[in-house]
């Protein structure tokens, strides 16, 4: 009968016990979901990681006192025995509330800095490898740079194409030009970049778009109009006073077309 109670206790445990962990990943599954910081996300996981660390412990402590047997009785000797056996000291026995303290301070700190330490450790992988992704083109454009368009400019050409260009900006490698593209006539246009787009830098090179870079839609529809990027290789001097937009080739209109573009000194 004892072994039955026994028996049944242990299963109703093992049940409790696979809730309280069930309950547990579900919560660590939801809580890292979350777009939350790596710090915030590290005390969550320790959080949930402690929660079930003591409530196991609980477990465990009720567990053992509900097992306990009573002690057998004893009865007096009806005669004076010669062996006496030894009695052995008490066990010191550790309290709930000293185990709990020692799990909060191993379990906590050493589960916040491995959470904290592999989410910073996965963070760092996953911006190395995309990184290393990138495109060349792609790395051209992370620096933003500085405007330096002195004045926004337009200029249209046979009453047909309307250009206008509406920022120049420059960082240590390219410059951007964004450029809205107005189509005033009957047929698409067709403005390519590569071989025919140019940007004229007094006393300097010329500088080339390139091709994989920016947004720039080469086709504008008739009676349409595009606003797009254009990604030059290289850079303009600080002191650079006026540069020129040309596009040496034109399909579907005019054959060519070109607009000074007024640009303000580098600060």
């Amino acid at each position: 009968m004892a072994r039955r109670r026994t028996l049944g206790r242990r299963l109703l445990w093992g049940i409790f016990g696979y809730v309280v962990t069930s309950l547990g990943a579900l919560a660590t599954t939801w809580l890292t979901s979350l777009d939350v910081s790596p710090l915030v996300g590290s005390l969550l996981a320790t959080g949930v990681g402690l929660m079930l660390v003591v409530i196991g412990v609980l477990m465990d402590h009720a567990q053992d006192g509900a097992e306990e047997l009573p002690p057998r009785p004893t009865y007096p000797t009806p005669y004076p025995s010669p062996y006496q056996p030894p009695v052995r000291p008490p066990v010191p026995s550790r309290s709930i509330a000293t185990v709990l303290v020692v799990i909060l301070l191993l379990c906590g700190a050493g589960g916040f800095a491995v959470a904290y330490g592999a989410q910073w450790a996965g963070q760092r992988a996953i911006a190395f490898f995309e990184e290393q992704s990138k495109s060349p083109s792609e790395r051209k454009l992370e620096d933003p740079g500085v405007e330096r368009l002195g004045g926004t400019t337009s200029n249209t050409t046979q009453g047909v194409l309307t250009m206008t260009v509406t920022s120049v900006r420059v960082n240590d490698q390219v410059t951007v030009l964004t450029v809205t593209t107005e189509n005033n006539g009957s047929d698409p246009l067709t403005l390519p970049l590569f071989g025919s787009a140019q940007l004229a830098v007094p006393g300097a090179a010329t500088l080339e778009p390139d091709p994989f870079a920016g947004t720039w839609a080469e086709t504008v529809p008739a009676g349409g109009e595009t606003t797009g990027t254009i990604v030059f290789d290289g850079v303009l001097g600080p002191q650079e006073m006026s540069v020129t937009l040309s596009f040496t080739q034109i399909y579907g209109g005019p054959r060519s077309m070109s607009m000074e573009i007024p640009i303000s000194p580098a600060t």
